[in-house]
Order: C-alpha cells, then sequence, then structure tokens
C-alpha cells in the first residue's frame, strides 16, 4: 500500500508531550499495515528561530513535527490572525515539501478536523487527492466547554466544509458520530475506536493490602475530580477503608480541599503526571478506576484500566456507556455523587464478583494495536 499522509491537529511535542498522545498511538497501530508519514505544526513562542522542524522515524511510522513562532502587535484580534495565518503558511509549505520529494500521496488522514483538516481541503482542491477524518474532540457535545457551537462563526463554518469534504468519516465513538451527524452535519460514519498499548496495559496479579481507586487525569472542571473526592468522604464516614490516588495535575486548591476534610494522605493521595509505562504500572497496582466527567467523547484511560483487568466506575456520558457493562463496571450520573458513592462502595463489596483476567482479555482484544491498526488500513483499502 503506497504511503499515507496524516495531518494531525494535535499530536506529541516539546510544547505538550500529553497533547494528542491518542493520535500518535494510532500512528503506531497503523504503521503495522502501512506506510505513515505524519505532518504536525505548532505555535512555540519560546523558540527564537521562526522555524524549527523535528524528524522522527520509528519503521514504517515518519512523523515531522514543526514549530513556529508568529509576530506579535498585542492587539488579540490581529495576533490571532497573524498566528493562524502563520500556521496555514507553515504547514502548506511542509506540505508542498512533502510532494516534491516523495510524490503525491494516494490519500491523506485528518487527525481532528481542525485545524489541520483545512490543509486537506487545500490539497482536496489543488491536487484532488481525498481524506478521511477521524475524530475524538467533545466539542461537538453541546455541554463541552469550549464547544463548536461557542466559537467564532469561522471556525463553526471551516469545520462543517472539513467534515463534508471528506472521504470518509471516522469517529471513535457511536454516539460521537450520531451526536456530530444529529446536531452538526448530516453525514455516515464509521466507528473506529482509540487504541491501547497492550504491551503496558495488561493485566498481572499485585495484590494489595487495602482497597485502592485511582483517577488519571488533568484535574479541571470536564473530570469533576471535586466530585471525586466529595464521594470518598461520604464512602469514608459510612465506615470503608480505601485509600484514593489522584494522579495527573497538581492542583493545589484540591489538596487544601482534602485536607479541609480530613482526607489528605489518610484517604486520598495526590501524584504528579508521570510517563506511560508509570500509567500502566500504578493501574495494574489498582483495585478500580474511577472517573467522573461532566462531559466526554470515550477517554483512552478508560480503555487502558480495561486493559489491567480493573473494574471501571465512571459518570454515563459520551460513549463511556459503549464500553462499560455490569461485567466490568458501573456507569452512574454525572454530578451525582451519591450515586458514585454507592457505585464505589458496590465495587468493594463485590471486588471478587470481578473477573479482572477477562476484563483485560475482552479489552485488549478490541483495543490492541493489531486490531485497530487493521481497521484503519482496511479503510484505506475500500
Amino acid at each position: 500500500m503506497k504511503e499515507v499522509l496524516w495531518l494531525a491537529s494535535w499530536y506529541p511535542s516539546r510544547v505538550d508531550r500529553f497533547n494528542g498522545d491518542f493520535i500518535q498511538r494510532h500512528a503506531q497501530a497503523t504503521a503495522l499495515y502501512s506506510d505513515v508519514y505524519v505532518i504536525y505544526v505548532v505555535k512555540d513562542e519560546k523558540r527564537i528561530a521562526p522555524e524549527v522542524s523535528e524528524m522522527f522515524r520509528n519503521g514504517r511510522l515518519q512523523e515531522r513535527v514543526i514549530y513556529y513562532r508568529s509576530l506579535k502587535t498585542g492587539i488579540k484580534v490581529f495576533d490571532r490572525f497573524l498566528s493562524h495565518w502563520t500556521y496555514m503558511r507553515t504547514y502548506r509549505k511542509a506540505i508542498s515539501d512533502y510532494i516534491r520529494e516523495r510524490g503525491k500521496p494516494k490519500q491523506v488522514h485528518v487527525q481532528i478536523a481542525m485545524k489541520a483538516g483545512l490543509l486537506a481541503r487545500w490539497m482536496k482542491r489543488k491536487w484532488d487527492i481525498p481524506y478521511l477524518v477521524t475524530e475524538n474532540w467533545t466539542g461537538y457535545y453541546r455541554q463541552s466547554v469550549p464547544s463548536v457551537y461557542d466559537l467564532n462563526p469561522y471556525f463553526y463554518k471551516q469545520n462543517k466544509q472539513v467534515l463534508a469534504g471528506a472521504s470518509r468519516f471516522l469517529p471513535v465513538t457511536r454516539n460521537l458520530g450520531e451526536t456530530v451527524k444529529n446536531d452538526f452535519i448530516q453525514i455516515p460514519y464509521s466507528v473506529i475506536p482509540n487504541v491501547v498499548d497492550t504491551r503496558l496495559f495488561y493485566f498481572t496479579e499485585h495484590p494489595v493490602a487495602r482497597f485502592r481507586f485511582i483517577h488519571f487525569s488533568y484535574m479541571h472542571y470536564q473530570k469533576n475530580p471535586e466530585g471525586i473526592m466529595a464521594a470518598a468522604l461520604e464512602l469514608r464516614n459510612r465506615g470503608y477503608d480505601f485509600e484514593l490516588i489522584m494522579a495527573g495535575n497538581s492542583v493545589e486548591k484540591l489538596q487544601q480541599l482534602a485536607a479541609e476534610q480530613g482526607l489528605l494522605n489518610t484517604v486520598v493521595f495526590f501524584r504528579n503526571a508521570v510517563p506511560y509505562p508509570q500509567v500502566a504500572e500504578a493501574m495494574q497496582k489498582a483495585s478500580a478506576f474511577v472517573l467522573f466527567s461532566r462531559f466526554e467523547n470515550l477517554p483512552c484511560v478508560i480503555l487502558e484500566a480495561l486493559c489491567c483487568g480493573l473494574p471501571v466506575i465512571s459518570s454515563r456520558v459520551g460513549g463511556i456507556d459503549e464500553v462499560i457493562d455490569a461485567s466490568n463496571g458501573i456507569l452512574v450520573e454525572s454530578e451525582n455523587t451519591g450515586q458514585l458513592a454507592d457505585a464505589m462502595q458496590q465495587v468493594m463489596d463485590n471486588t471478587h464478583n470481578y473477573d479482572r483476567r477477562q476484563i483485560s482479555r475482552a479489552a485488549m482484544e478490541k483495543f490492541s494495536y493489531e486490531t485497530v491498526g487493521r481497521q484503519i488500513a482496511d479503510q484505506y483499502t475500500e
């Protein structure tokens, strides 16, 4: 199969090594079956040179990350325009260089419609190259902050045009596909889920002396970490003995809240963000995973927890109910801390009823590199 060019709106870089890491894992999975060349352009105001490029190669996967900076006038509206103009100019130059050196790709795969999809539309007009779009953005949900409906009219219109011009639309959940089709633009879709590195995330026996809930996130509004702590307080007041690991961004106000509630370093323990292998190790040493988001699509961290054999307690938002059922966890209503506390209690009381090996086996079959990579490669063939 001829090399496929990926245009990424998000991707790991020196600016943010976690931004779009799930896209990179999709690329690694696809590269098991096809040559993949990724181009990602990102603004980095800390760099002195106007443009800096990095190249990486891993088997059949090549990645080019380009950093740019734009002029600043001190007037926000002009600065945003200049940044967007520089982004587009830098990306077009990178694509033109790619075609001059490697020839026209047979097809282009856009990762997150905006803004890389604008370049795919440009390529389609200029060279008649079709493109696919994989979408993971929660911004199509009206309750999302931000959402596509709250952003400027230019963004809204261009986003629609990118999706309308795609030969295939590949949301990572059925719920996202239906939301886009019903609320944003009528477009057929095929679901291809996120992927898990099962070389890291797998079940292994790690008995713990004290029942351990674990939560990984950026600890911001979307994830509702305060709600998780409120449920933990209620469960502690019911007389249950457990610990809750809150891992991710260090947020002082959360630690202060835990201290005021008498939970800090007795029930609730905060941990900083750690490299990917250490996330897997922490999950393997936990008893259950907790997520209480206000809105979601389908976070990779849930799939990773399942691959480690953890029962998952989560709010029923986005596409999470497509992977969680009675065999591998419990769903609760968003913002209902009483339900969350009940679910945490139920998992503690019935922990031995969860077949952790089977939870892991079922998840690994669905979300492994081999399975998801083949699904993407099949889309190219079709």
